[in-house]
Protein backbone atom coordinates (compact mmCIF):
# COMPACT_ATOMS: atom_id res chain seq x y z
CA UNK A 1 0.00 0.00 0.00
CA UNK A 2 1.49 3.52 -1.14
CA UNK A 3 -0.25 7.26 -0.58
CA UNK A 4 3.39 8.58 -2.17
CA UNK A 5 2.87 10.58 -4.88
CA UNK A 6 2.79 9.18 -8.95
CA UNK A 7 5.43 11.21 -11.25
CA UNK A 8 2.78 13.09 -13.14
CA UNK A 9 5.78 14.92 -15.18
CA UNK A 10 9.01 15.42 -15.88
CA UNK A 11 12.14 17.96 -14.83
CA UNK A 12 13.54 18.63 -11.66
CA UNK A 13 10.75 20.84 -10.41
CA UNK A 14 8.62 17.56 -10.61
CA UNK A 15 10.85 15.91 -8.67
CA UNK A 16 11.29 17.85 -6.21
CA UNK A 17 7.38 18.49 -5.59
CA UNK A 18 7.35 14.84 -5.20
CA UNK A 19 9.91 14.52 -2.60
CA UNK A 20 8.45 17.23 -0.59
CA UNK A 21 4.93 15.46 -0.74
CA UNK A 22 6.54 12.23 0.53
CA UNK A 23 8.60 14.03 3.39
CA UNK A 24 5.83 16.78 4.46
CA UNK A 25 2.57 14.27 5.03
CA UNK A 26 1.90 14.51 8.70
CA UNK A 27 2.74 10.82 9.80
CA UNK A 28 5.75 10.37 7.71
CA UNK A 29 6.98 13.67 8.45
CA UNK A 30 6.74 12.55 12.33
CA UNK A 31 8.46 9.34 11.44
CA UNK A 32 11.61 10.91 10.30
CA UNK A 33 11.45 13.61 13.43
CA UNK A 34 11.98 11.16 15.72
CA UNK A 35 13.84 8.82 13.73
CA UNK A 36 16.15 11.41 13.76
CA UNK A 37 15.74 12.27 17.30
CA UNK A 38 16.67 8.79 18.80
CA UNK A 39 19.70 8.06 20.70
CA UNK A 40 20.50 5.02 18.13
CA UNK A 41 18.48 6.84 15.21
CA UNK A 42 16.52 3.61 14.76
CA UNK A 43 13.57 3.56 16.76
CA UNK A 44 10.95 0.61 17.07
CA UNK A 45 7.85 0.34 15.97
CA UNK A 46 6.39 0.68 19.66
CA UNK A 47 8.80 3.43 20.43
CA UNK A 48 7.47 5.38 17.35
CA UNK A 49 3.54 4.24 18.54
CA UNK A 50 4.42 5.85 21.60
CA UNK A 51 5.98 9.23 20.50
CA UNK A 52 3.21 9.95 17.84
CA UNK A 53 -0.78 10.28 18.38
CA UNK A 54 -1.04 7.32 15.58
CA UNK A 55 -2.34 3.96 15.54
CA UNK A 56 0.27 1.34 14.70
CA UNK A 57 -1.56 0.33 11.57
CA UNK A 58 -1.39 4.02 10.50
CA UNK A 59 2.41 4.27 11.60
CA UNK A 60 3.17 0.73 9.50
CA UNK A 61 1.38 2.19 6.63
CA UNK A 62 3.54 5.30 6.23
CA UNK A 63 6.44 2.78 6.97
CA UNK A 64 6.36 0.83 4.04
CA UNK A 65 5.78 3.93 1.92
CA UNK A 66 8.79 5.96 3.57
CA UNK A 67 10.44 2.19 2.34
CA UNK A 68 8.97 1.47 -1.38
CA UNK A 69 11.00 5.11 -1.94
CA UNK A 70 14.36 4.26 -0.55
CA UNK A 71 14.11 6.49 2.54
CA UNK A 72 14.43 4.42 5.64
CA UNK A 73 15.15 0.28 5.92
CA UNK A 74 13.84 -1.77 8.28
CA UNK A 75 16.93 -2.78 10.57
CA UNK A 76 16.67 -6.37 11.66
CA UNK A 77 18.43 -7.71 14.96
CA UNK A 78 18.24 -11.16 15.09
CA UNK A 79 19.90 -12.10 18.54
CA UNK A 80 16.80 -10.27 19.98
CA UNK A 81 14.20 -12.65 18.39
CA UNK A 82 14.32 -15.16 21.37
CA UNK A 83 14.87 -12.10 24.03
CA UNK A 84 12.10 -11.69 26.06
CA UNK A 85 10.65 -8.06 25.71
CA UNK A 86 12.83 -6.99 23.40
CA UNK A 87 12.22 -5.79 20.13
CA UNK A 88 14.21 -7.25 17.08
CA UNK A 89 13.20 -5.08 14.38
CA UNK A 90 13.97 -1.56 13.61
CA UNK A 91 13.56 1.33 11.19
CA UNK A 92 16.60 3.81 10.46
CA UNK A 93 17.67 6.17 7.41
CA UNK A 94 19.17 4.52 4.25
CA UNK A 95 22.02 6.48 2.70
CA UNK A 96 19.59 7.75 -0.21
CA UNK A 97 17.61 8.70 2.64
CA UNK A 98 20.50 10.47 4.34
CA UNK A 99 21.36 12.47 1.75
CA UNK A 100 17.46 13.15 0.64
CA UNK A 101 17.24 14.51 4.52
CA UNK A 102 20.35 16.63 4.23
CA UNK A 103 19.32 18.41 0.70
CA UNK A 104 15.83 19.29 2.23
CA UNK A 105 17.60 20.70 5.62
CA UNK A 106 15.53 17.94 7.77
CA UNK A 107 19.18 17.81 9.19
CA UNK A 108 18.82 21.42 10.56
CA UNK A 109 16.28 20.12 13.27
CA UNK A 110 18.57 16.95 14.76
CA UNK A 111 19.95 18.79 17.73
CA UNK A 112 16.18 19.95 18.62
CA UNK A 113 14.81 16.76 17.87
CA UNK A 114 17.10 14.91 20.09
CA UNK A 115 16.83 17.17 22.89
CA UNK A 116 12.69 16.39 22.69
CA UNK A 117 13.42 12.70 22.65
CA UNK A 118 16.00 13.57 25.46
CA UNK A 119 13.57 14.93 27.57
CA UNK A 120 10.54 13.00 26.97
CA UNK A 121 9.17 10.91 29.94
CA UNK A 122 8.95 7.46 28.91
CA UNK A 123 6.98 4.34 29.99
CA UNK A 124 9.48 1.25 31.22
CA UNK A 125 8.63 -0.53 28.07
CA UNK A 126 9.37 2.52 26.00
CA UNK A 127 12.48 2.69 27.89
CA UNK A 128 13.31 -1.12 27.60
CA UNK A 129 12.90 -0.41 23.65
CA UNK A 130 15.31 2.72 23.71
CA UNK A 131 18.03 0.75 25.58
CA UNK A 132 17.50 -2.40 23.47
CA UNK A 133 20.57 -3.71 21.83
CA UNK A 134 20.15 -3.12 17.56
CA UNK A 135 22.43 -3.56 14.50
CA UNK A 136 24.77 -0.51 13.03
CA UNK A 137 23.54 1.84 10.71
CA UNK A 138 25.55 1.89 7.54
CA UNK A 139 28.79 4.64 8.10
CA UNK A 140 27.60 7.31 6.47
CA UNK A 141 24.30 7.41 7.85
CA UNK A 142 25.62 7.35 11.42
CA UNK A 143 28.47 9.92 10.70
CA UNK A 144 25.82 12.45 8.75
CA UNK A 145 23.35 11.88 12.57
CA UNK A 146 26.34 12.75 14.59
CA UNK A 147 26.21 16.46 16.25
CA UNK A 148 28.77 18.60 15.55
CA UNK A 149 30.61 19.40 19.14
CA UNK A 150 28.80 16.43 20.86
CA UNK A 151 31.67 15.22 23.58
CA UNK A 152 30.14 11.58 23.60
CA UNK A 153 30.62 11.12 19.54
CA UNK A 154 34.18 8.24 20.17
CA UNK A 155 31.72 6.57 23.14
CA UNK A 156 29.25 5.02 20.88
CA UNK A 157 30.64 1.90 20.19
CA UNK A 158 30.99 1.42 24.38
CA UNK A 159 27.66 2.14 24.32
CA UNK A 160 26.60 -0.32 22.40
CA UNK A 161 28.78 -2.54 23.89
CA UNK A 162 27.04 -2.13 27.08
CA UNK A 163 23.46 -2.37 25.73
CA UNK A 164 24.49 -5.67 23.70
CA UNK A 165 25.19 -6.83 27.27
CA UNK A 166 23.52 -5.18 29.70
CA UNK A 167 20.24 -4.10 27.15
CA UNK A 168 17.98 -6.85 29.63
CA UNK A 169 18.36 -4.87 33.18
CA UNK A 170 16.33 -2.34 34.11
CA UNK A 171 19.16 0.14 34.80
CA UNK A 172 21.10 0.27 31.43
CA UNK A 173 20.86 3.93 30.88
CA UNK A 174 21.55 5.08 34.03
CA UNK A 175 24.45 2.26 33.04
CA UNK A 176 25.89 4.29 30.43
CA UNK A 177 25.25 7.46 31.95
CA UNK A 178 27.72 6.34 34.02
CA UNK A 179 30.24 4.92 31.70
CA UNK A 180 30.44 7.79 29.74
CA UNK A 181 30.80 10.39 33.03
CA UNK A 182 34.05 8.43 33.68
CA UNK A 183 35.04 8.79 30.69
CA UNK A 184 34.82 12.55 30.07
CA UNK A 185 36.39 12.41 33.52
CA UNK A 186 39.28 10.30 32.71
CA UNK A 187 38.91 8.10 35.20
CA UNK A 188 40.71 5.04 33.23
CA UNK A 189 42.90 2.27 33.83
CA UNK A 190 45.95 4.19 35.30
CA UNK A 191 43.84 6.52 37.16
CA UNK A 192 43.45 5.63 41.28
CA UNK A 193 39.34 5.45 40.81
CA UNK A 194 36.62 7.04 42.42
CA UNK A 195 34.41 5.67 45.22
CA UNK A 196 31.40 4.99 45.07
CA UNK A 197 30.19 7.58 47.94
CA UNK A 198 31.67 10.03 45.24
CA UNK A 199 29.96 9.24 42.01
CA UNK A 200 27.23 11.65 42.15
CA UNK A 201 29.58 14.56 43.48
CA UNK A 202 32.35 14.02 41.61
CA UNK A 203 31.01 13.39 38.20
CA UNK A 204 28.14 15.33 38.12
CA UNK A 205 25.60 12.49 37.40
CA UNK A 206 21.77 12.19 37.57
CA UNK A 207 20.97 8.82 37.82
CA UNK A 208 17.32 7.24 38.93
CA UNK A 209 18.93 3.69 40.41
CA UNK A 210 21.15 3.35 43.00
CA UNK A 211 24.95 3.92 42.58
CA UNK A 212 25.82 0.41 43.69
CA UNK A 213 23.76 -1.56 41.12
CA UNK A 214 24.55 0.56 38.47
CA UNK A 215 28.46 0.00 39.22
CA UNK A 216 28.18 -3.42 40.21
CA UNK A 217 26.42 -3.93 36.49
CA UNK A 218 29.28 -1.85 34.92
CA UNK A 219 31.81 -3.98 36.83
CA UNK A 220 30.04 -7.43 35.43
CA UNK A 221 30.31 -6.24 31.96
CA UNK A 222 33.90 -5.60 32.16
CA UNK A 223 33.66 -2.12 31.90
CA UNK A 224 34.54 -0.66 35.07
CA UNK A 225 37.14 -2.46 37.44
CA UNK A 226 36.74 -2.78 41.31
CA UNK A 227 39.76 -1.82 43.38
CA UNK A 228 41.02 -1.73 46.80
CA UNK A 229 44.01 1.08 46.98
CA UNK A 230 47.20 0.02 48.29
CA UNK A 231 46.41 0.00 52.16
CA UNK A 232 45.78 -1.50 55.48
CA UNK A 233 42.69 -3.86 55.60
CA UNK A 234 41.07 -2.01 58.24
CA UNK A 235 42.08 1.86 59.16
CA UNK A 236 41.51 2.62 62.70
CA UNK A 237 39.93 5.88 63.64
CA UNK A 238 40.25 7.94 66.86
CA UNK A 239 37.09 9.97 67.14
CA UNK A 240 39.10 12.46 69.61
CA UNK A 241 41.96 13.01 67.21
CA UNK A 242 39.85 12.68 63.94
CA UNK A 243 42.84 10.45 62.80
CA UNK A 244 44.00 6.85 61.73
CA UNK A 245 45.79 5.52 64.45
CA UNK A 246 47.27 2.25 63.37
CA UNK A 247 49.61 0.92 65.29
CA UNK A 248 48.63 2.57 68.75
CA UNK A 249 45.17 1.56 69.15
CA UNK A 250 45.51 0.39 72.69
CA UNK A 251 47.76 3.64 74.08
CA UNK A 252 44.84 5.77 72.28
CA UNK A 253 42.27 4.01 73.78
CA UNK A 254 44.33 4.48 76.92
CA UNK A 255 44.39 7.81 76.54
CA UNK A 256 40.51 8.06 75.92
CA UNK A 257 39.81 6.29 79.30
CA UNK A 258 42.00 8.51 81.39
CA UNK A 259 39.82 11.23 79.84
CA UNK A 260 36.29 9.57 80.30
CA UNK A 261 37.35 8.83 83.90
CA UNK A 262 38.32 12.40 84.98
CA UNK A 263 34.99 13.94 83.24
CA UNK A 264 33.25 10.99 85.50
CA UNK A 265 35.52 12.32 88.43
CA UNK A 266 35.28 15.91 87.64
CA UNK A 267 31.17 15.75 86.74
CA UNK A 268 29.37 18.13 88.88
CA UNK A 269 26.40 19.42 86.69
CA UNK A 270 23.05 17.40 88.12
CA UNK A 271 20.27 16.87 86.18
CA UNK A 272 16.97 15.77 87.57
CA UNK A 273 16.28 12.24 87.57
CA UNK A 274 13.49 11.00 85.78
CA UNK A 275 10.51 9.46 87.02
CA UNK A 276 11.38 5.83 85.72
CA UNK A 277 15.34 6.42 86.04
CA UNK A 278 17.12 3.17 87.02
CA UNK A 279 18.43 4.63 90.36
CA UNK A 280 14.62 4.62 91.71
CA UNK A 281 14.05 1.35 90.79
CA UNK A 282 16.93 -0.64 91.03
CA UNK A 283 17.52 -2.79 93.84
CA UNK A 284 21.26 -3.07 93.24
CA UNK A 285 21.41 0.95 94.02
CA UNK A 286 19.59 1.20 97.40
CA UNK A 287 21.63 -1.52 98.58
CA UNK A 288 25.15 0.50 97.56
CA UNK A 289 26.11 3.60 98.51
CA UNK A 290 24.89 5.92 95.75
CA UNK A 291 26.58 7.53 93.34
CA UNK A 292 27.93 11.62 93.87
CA UNK A 293 24.46 12.37 91.50
CA UNK A 294 22.11 10.27 93.45
CA UNK A 295 23.15 10.47 97.00
CA UNK A 296 21.18 13.79 97.24
CA UNK A 297 18.54 12.30 95.51
CA UNK A 298 19.06 15.27 92.26
CA UNK A 299 19.47 13.65 89.23
CA UNK A 300 21.96 11.54 86.81
CA UNK A 301 25.61 11.81 86.65
CA UNK A 302 27.74 9.61 83.76
CA UNK A 303 29.01 7.80 86.42
CA UNK A 304 25.13 6.01 87.48
CA UNK A 305 24.08 5.46 83.74
CA UNK A 306 27.35 3.71 82.96
CA UNK A 307 26.68 1.68 85.70
CA UNK A 308 23.10 0.85 84.94
CA UNK A 309 24.00 0.18 80.98
CA UNK A 310 26.81 -2.19 82.06
CA UNK A 311 24.94 -3.86 85.34
CA UNK A 312 27.62 -3.19 87.59
CA UNK A 313 27.70 -1.25 90.89
CA UNK A 314 28.39 3.17 90.25
CA UNK A 315 31.43 2.70 92.59
CA UNK A 316 32.82 0.03 90.39
CA UNK A 317 32.75 1.48 87.19
CA UNK A 318 36.47 3.11 86.87
CA UNK A 319 37.67 -0.27 87.47
CA UNK A 320 35.52 -2.15 84.87
CA UNK A 321 36.24 0.91 82.69
CA UNK A 322 40.27 -0.36 83.23
CA UNK A 323 39.31 -4.01 83.13
CA UNK A 324 39.33 -6.21 80.09
CA UNK A 325 39.53 -4.76 76.32
CA UNK A 326 40.43 -1.31 76.34
CA UNK A 327 38.80 -0.71 73.02
CA UNK A 328 35.78 -2.48 73.66
CA UNK A 329 35.31 -0.76 77.17
CA UNK A 330 35.47 3.03 75.92
CA UNK A 331 33.06 2.09 72.80
CA UNK A 332 30.52 0.76 74.95
CA UNK A 333 30.93 3.77 77.40
CA UNK A 334 30.88 6.17 74.81
CA UNK A 335 27.99 4.62 73.35
CA UNK A 336 25.87 4.62 76.58
CA UNK A 337 26.85 8.24 77.17
CA UNK A 338 25.96 8.88 73.37
CA UNK A 339 22.63 7.48 73.81
CA UNK A 340 21.50 9.36 77.05
CA UNK A 341 19.81 12.23 76.47
CA UNK A 342 20.55 13.02 80.50
CA UNK A 343 24.35 13.74 79.48
CA UNK A 344 26.86 15.38 77.22
CA UNK A 345 29.68 13.68 76.35
CA UNK A 346 33.15 15.47 76.24
CA UNK A 347 34.92 16.17 73.76
CA UNK A 348 38.21 14.82 74.69
CA UNK A 349 37.58 11.53 74.31
CA UNK A 350 35.59 9.49 71.63
CA UNK A 351 34.96 5.76 70.11
CA UNK A 352 37.58 3.94 68.21
CA UNK A 353 36.15 3.19 65.07
CA UNK A 354 37.26 0.61 62.33
CA UNK A 355 36.49 1.07 58.85
CA UNK A 356 37.46 -1.22 56.28
CA UNK A 357 39.18 1.00 52.68
CA UNK A 358 36.10 1.74 50.07
CA UNK A 359 36.43 0.02 46.86
CA UNK A 360 37.00 2.16 44.21
CA UNK A 361 36.36 2.41 40.29
CA UNK A 362 38.13 2.92 36.89
CA UNK A 363 37.21 2.27 33.32
CA UNK A 364 39.06 -1.09 33.04
CA UNK A 365 41.66 -1.68 29.49
CA UNK A 366 38.62 -3.24 27.47
CA UNK A 367 36.39 -0.37 27.84
CA UNK A 368 39.32 2.12 26.71
CA UNK A 369 39.81 0.09 23.86
CA UNK A 370 36.12 0.22 22.78
CA UNK A 371 36.86 4.67 22.52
Amino acid sequence: MSDAPAATGDGPFEEQRQIYDLLSQETRHLILQYIIGHPDHLPSLDELAYMMPKNKAAIRDQLDVLSDNDIIDRYRYPPNEDARDLPSQFYGLTEHGMEILHEYNYLRGLPVARALYDNTRLSEKARRHRDAPRPDLPGHVTDALTIDGDDNSDFNRLEKYIRERKGGTHSVADQVTVATAFYEAGVGPEDEGIKRTELRDSLDVDIDYQPRTVLNHLVDAGVLAQTVPPAPDVFAISERLDEIVNGQVAEEAEANLDALISHIDDELQVTTLAEDAAERNGSRGRASAPSVAVADGAGRTIRSILATELGIEPERVTEFLWSGDPVNRLNTAVEAIESSEEVTRSEEYGQIVFVRPAYRYRLTERAMDLV
